[in-house]
């Protein structure tokens, strides 16, 4: 709020939080529920199908906590199809046909759909039946995906928040006070983070988590644009 300097950029910043989705651990645990009615549902069992989150190597990734909440809603049974990374799960692939990619949070879509194409352009992977879960996503970087996979499920589905809900002139003016409050963050007036990453408009955020760079970064930049320290609202590493 101290980043507002007219009352038309605390209305831009009220409505923001007002309508984030703050999301908790009971959200996961419920959302994990449904996925793994999902998984059931489609016939997927340990002994034809791996699970697998989308972290890299040991860097930490958004994907494992919803892989392991997954885990636990499902029966022990799978206990050895589920991994956290690519190198553990191929290990042990041993002629799976079907393959789960779990996720956190879709966002453009540009992430989850290059690894399905570099699946599908490696011949030791390319005949998998892929499928895609994740907590949350962003309507438009979902439906890049869909064409790509078996099937989907998305725990919870969002809009960009002003461009689905408002129409001009109010839209055009909401967004041009948005950026506005971003000059004092950017140097760059076409920055790729201007209302989120690639302009995602996302406001979103899963508690205890790292916040998608597809939010607003007025939520999570740590410096302005003088490189000064600024103090957010949400952490992002």
């Amino acid at each position: 709020m101290d980043d507002c300097t007219t009352i038309g950029e605390l209305d831009v910043i009220e409505y923001l939080l007002t309508n984030l989705s703050y999301c908790t651990s009971s959200d996961v645990v419920a959302r994990a529920s449904e996925a793994a009615r999902f998984i059931t549902n489609h016939g997927l069992s340990p002994e034809t199908t791996l699970l697998v989150g989308l972290a890299e190597g040991d860097k930490t990734c958004g994907s494992t906590g919803i892989v392991r909440a997954i885990e636990v809603s499902l029966p022990s049974s799978w206990n050895g199809s589920v991994h956290t990374s690519f190198v553990s799960a191929f290990r042990k692939r041993e002629g799976k046909p079907n393959l789960v990619l779990i996720d956190d949070f879709v966002g453009t879509g540009d992430k989850m759909s290059k690894k399905i194409n570099s699946l599908r352009q490696n011949p030791k992977t390319k005949d998998y039946n892929i499928y895609v879960i994740s907590f949350a996503g962003m309507v438009e970087g979902v439906e890049k995906i869909r064409s790509l996979v078996s099937d989907s499920y998305i725990g919870l589905s969002l809009g960009k928040l002003f461009t689905s809900n408002m129409s001009d002139p109010e839209l055009s003016d909401v967004l041009a006070k948005m950026k506005n409050l971003e000059d004092k963050l950017f140097n760059d007036p076409e920055s790729e983070y201007r209302l989120g990453y690639k302009a995602s408009e996302a406001a979103f955020y899963l508690e205890a988590a790292n916040i998608p760079n597809n939010t607003f970064p007025i939520l999570w930049w740590e410096k302005y644009n003088d490189g000064s320290v600024r103090e957010s609202l949400f952490p992002r590493r």
